[in-house]
């Protein structure tokens, strides 16, 4: 009977053990198909992250899920495939945090090599091309956006269509309406200075890519003899 009873105490004890650390790095498919919040197992001590969106409604941390001590929660129609733990940011460069109050911040970065949001940390929602985005000379966050950027990595592709129709947005704006004058202003002396086009796009008119691209490609021809500012544009 003795041994019985340790044979079950080593058992269970093994399959506690187990079952922990399966929760510890394990991952579920959550989703709140009828819009109300609903709760799905899974170890949340070390935090937790999404990994693929699978509904059609926006899944924002700390708006259409997060967690706490119960699990893992979704609410407001947002479905998709959650694991535990902190997401490790893609291989690249340094992170910084960037952050907006309400209006529009820059934090000055090189990003020359393409720049990735690898967290939110606001409550308000970070969408790249309308409340963030990069040129030559930094990062920008607008409307509460605050989140933490990964340096020195190829952009992943917008998640769902509403981003890529964000992108788009920004993309027809100018670059005057897109950053403000003194931004603008700053390229297109910028552009002009290492163009060696006959009829540069250099024209706050224009998108910001068109400018950037300019800016870029010339630099990347004067090579070490173009100004230091080509540092910001070029790998």
């Amino acid at each position: 009977m003795g041994i019985f009873r340790l044979a079950c105490v080593v058992w269970l004890s093994c399959g506690v053990f187990a079952l922990g650390a399966m929760a510890q790095t394990g991952s579920v498919s959550c989703a709140s198909n009828d819009g109300l919040k609903k709760y799905c197992a899974l170890e949340t001590k070390g935090g937790a992250h999404l990994v693929k969106q699978t509904s059609e409604a926006e899944c924002k941390q700390g708006g259409s899920w997060g967690y706490d001590e119960k699990g893992l929660w979704v609410d407001h129609g947002c479905g998709g495939e959650f694991a535990a733990g902190v997401a490790a940011p893609a291989a690249g460069g340094k992170v910084l945090t960037c952050s907006s109050e309400g209006g529009r911040i820059y934090c000055d970065a090189s990003t020359g090599r393409g720049v990735q949001l690898v967290k939110q940390r606001s409550a308000a929602p970070c969408k790249q091309g309308d409340s963030w985005g990069y040129d030559g000379l930094g990062i920008w966050v607008d409307r509460g956006c605050s989140a933490d950027f990964q340096l020195g990595v190829t952009p992943r592709a917008p998640a769902d269509s509403g981003e890529e129709a964000n992108a788009k947005r920004a993309a027809d704006k100018t670059c005057l309406q897109q950053v403000g004058k003194a931004r603008s202003d700053q390229m297109v002396k910028q552009c002009l200075q290492v163009s060696m086009a006959t009829h540069p796009p250099c024209n706050a008119q224009n998108s910001c890519e068109l400018i950037t691209d300019e800016i870029r490609r010339n630099c990347q021809l004067l090579g070490r003899d173009g100004p230091s500012f080509c540092a910001g544009y070029v790998k």
